[in-house]
């Protein structure tokens, strides 16, 4: 008897003993294939049962921790060279877990919006530059978009992936051309870790201190948004619940195809158009959804054929009409016109129906309703607008509520989770959603150094290198003669180069003035890399920063203005005259002045211009005729000077 009652209770013991054991965890940084950062005291931490012996292996070292009274665990091995690749082994009792392919190298930061987190497979050339790409020492890591209430130990999710083929398409574009330089000219492993999210504020990835807040008041009001966000998704979960399967924990591909002319539509729902679904009955859903809707056609109508005008789709489409596919499109920004040929049309009512993929934020049909028609053959437009018909075909809910816009919730789950890994340094990619207005762009001026410094803080890094891409050129729309919201956040990126060890890549010649996301990805990380060869790894004579203003001299008629400049000065594709200069006179108007190149200085002729009280160069929302550079090919930096 008392030995079943011994056996028993060593069973019981031993799966006690498992069960605490299985609870070990390494963060997701640590996983396969990870990247560390070469000459800094090597970082390895994780959780495990409070108060249990922890073994640590690292590279053939080790070292035996205990964790505390939450079970927090760090083991910090010493600085390693360049190389790899390394095992880590973690062990408590019976338990282990390995880690294998580690490398040690450099390790930056990705960060910013939308075109940080651009990827290789939409930039110029990726069908090329994914056919070519071979370099399992460049390494990425991708961090889930996330917020928290409070700042987080631990990231939502995430592995390393190398850069080959099958890989490369999802890298951040400008963090995978900057290492691409990087490593062909310093051969140590490169490993980039994105943590960006398109549309993010700047406020949302700083902290309460940086922002000159309390942690109390930034929590407060997160979970009162948290709050009700969860409300909502249980409103809109239960809404989904009229379509079995329809909702889903994590994003799939959609298996529905609801094209078809004739469909039963007696469960579909009623939604406006043009309008983000999120903005009525279905926010925070991302995934899958159909839209319908019909349209009358006369004989003649029909038999000439119509264009369709369906505005802006976020993010991609494909549009059927009659069960016949008439066009598709992967970009949420462009607009939508399909060509309609007779023969997919028929005389009284013709169906459209739209299947639309959402991979995050906003989803829908938007835009002004006046883009949003049928063009007959003579011109004449019937419109679309109005009421459509909807229906999920698989989707997630989470409600965000702009948190991408909302003060320190990003820095708390995607930013806060690295500060125990050492880095090399920073690159950052934003400023666009904090450019709607010249008084966003005038505080910027303030917020940027403060988060660098507040992040180089929390790195305990005081002089990390913090790089960073100006604005490109866009029409943004909210540009005037007398105010320039980009103009000035560009000014505003400008003056954190005050700080030491910084650096900015110029792009107002690389833009694209009709998208806010130029695919031209490449010229941005060069320069980016340009930066860091030069600032980082000691490549003193890489030229990386264009002709800088530095003082102007009237001359009776003339105003002569003198750059800073390694290189001598250039004008773009060998024009015959500088332009994107203007001048004030005592009038304080400014006027459009074209000069010439003399003695490496640029001459403005001042006509009708007695004194001149100001210039300024590059300065508008999209200055794509400013053509001053540098014999390497790089822009003068935008600015405006009072004389």
């Amino acid at each position: 008897m008392n030995n079943k009652k011994n056996i028993a209770a060593f069973l019981f013991a031993l799966l006690l003993s498992c069960t605490a054991h299985a609870k070990i965890e390494l963060p997701w940084l640590l996983s396969d294939g990870a990247i560390l950062q070469r000459d800094e005291p090597i970082h390895i931490w994780g959780t495990a049962p409070p108060g249990s012996s922890v073994r640590v292996e690292f590279a053939n070292d080790k070292r035996d921790v205990t964790a505390d009274e939450v079970g927090n665990w760090t083991a910090v091995f010493s600085p390693r060279k360049a190389g790899g690749p390394h095992q880590l082994r973690v062990s408590s009792g019976e338990f282990s877990q390995t880690v294998d392919d580690i490398l040690m190298g450099d390790l930056w930061v990705c960060s910013g919006q939308s075109n940080m987190e651009w990827v290789v497979s939409d930039s110029d050339g990726a069908d090329s530059e994914i056919a070519a790409a071979n370099s399992p020492k460049i390494r990425h890591f991708k961090v889930p978009r996330s917020w928290s209430v409070e700042p987080d130990a631990k990231l939502a999710g995430g592995k390393w992936h190398s850069a080959t083929g099958e890989n490369l398409g999802d890298f951040t574009a400008v963090g995978w051309y900057f290492a691409k330089r990087i490593h062909s000219e310093i051969e140590v492993p490169i490993g980039l870790i994105n943590t960006s999210w398109g549309g993010s504020r700047i406020e949302a990835w700083m902290s309460p201190k940086a922002l000159g807040t309390s942690p109390e008041a930034s929590r407060q009001v997160l979970a009162t948004l948290a709050t009700n966000g969860e409300m909502r998704a249980r409103e809109v979960k239960t809404l989904l619940s009229r379509w079995p399967g329809a909702l889903v924990e994590e994003m799939k591909a959609g298996t529905a195809d609801w094209s078809a002319t004739e469909l039963n539509e007696s469960d579909w729902l009623s939604i406006q158009v043009p309008a983000l679904w999120e903005t009525q009955q279905f926010p925070g859903v991302d995934g899958v959804v159909w839209y319908r809707k019909t349209f009358s056609l006369t004989p003649a109508e029909a038999s000439a054929g119509i264009h369709l005008s369906l505005g802006r789709i976020d993010d991609n489409d494909i549009t059927w009409v009659n069960g016949n596919q008439v066009g598709a499109t992967n970009a949420y920004d462009q607009l939508r016109a399909y060509k309609v040929p007779a023969i997919h049309l028929k005389a009284g009512e013709n169906q459209i129906a739209i299947r639309i993929d959402d991979t995050g934020g906003g989803g829908g049909l938007y835009s002004s309703a006046e883009l949003f028609y049928a063009q007959l053959a003579d011109g004449s437009r019937q419109s679309l607008a109005g009421e459509w018909k909807i229906k999920v075909d698989k989707a997630t809910v989470a409600i965000q509520d702009n948190m991408h816009h909302t003060d320190t919730a990003l820095y708390n789950k995607m930013l806060h989770p690295l500060f125990k890994l050492p880095i090399k340094g920073v690159l950052w990619y934003q400023g666009e959603s904090n450019a709607n207005t010249t008084e966003e762009a005038e505080a910027y001026r303030q917020q940027f150094p403060a988060l660098i410094n507040d992040w180089r803080a929390s790195w305990n890094k005081a002089n990390m290198p913090f790089y960073w891409v100006q604005l490109a050129n866009f029409i943004s729309r909210n540009d005037t003669p007398t105010a320039s919201p980009w103009a000035v956040l560009r000014e505003s990126q400008t003056a954190a180069l005050a700080l030491p060890n910084t650096g900015q890549a110029i792009t107002i010649d690389v833009g694209n003035p009709h998208d806010i996301h130029p695919t031209d990805k490449k010229t941005v990380g060069d320069r980016l890399a340009l930066i860091a060869l030069n600032k980082t790894y000691g490549k003193n004579n890489t030229a990386f920063r264009g002709p800088v203003f530095q003082k102007a001299k009237q001359r009776k008629n003339q105003l002569l203005l003198s750059f800073r400049a390694d290189e001598k000065l250039r004008i773009h594709n060998k024009e015959n005259v500088v332009k994107g200069f203007e001048v004030a006179g005592q009038d304080g108007q400014f006027k459009a002045v074209e000069g010439t190149l003399r003695n490496n200085k640029v001459v403005l002729p001042l006509e009708n211009i007695t004194i001149a009280t100001a210039v300024r160069y590059a300065w508008s929302d999209n200055p794509d005729n400013a053509n001053l550079m540098d014999a390497e090919g790089l822009p003068a930096e935008p600015f405006r000077k009072d004389l």
